[in-house]
């Protein structure tokens, strides 16, 4: 693997050879690392376990099958 240096110096030659629009999707990128390796930030987990264990859900197979259908003849512009 190569040292750190030598990436830096491969990656400046890289970058003059970029357009504008691939120095924009670079720098998207970028920022997406260094959101991925940030440190020191806790992640705030939500716990959703049984939230909704308190409500009454009568729905048969037959009414999801049924709305399923609906919505897939809607999204293909079929009429009901």
């Amino acid at each position: 693997m190569q040292d750190v240096p030598a990436v830096k110096q491969r990656i400046y030659r890289m970058l003059d050879n970029l357009p504008h629009q691939g120095l924009k999707d670079l720098s998207q990128f970028l920022d997406f690392l260094e959101y991925k390796y940030q440190t020191g930030t806790e992640a705030n987990v939500v716990s959703l376990g049984g939230i909704w264990q308190e409500i009454a859900f009568d729905v048969s197979d037959e009414q999801v099958r049924a709305l399923r259908q609906q919505v897939t003849d809607a999204l293909l512009g079929k009429a009901f």
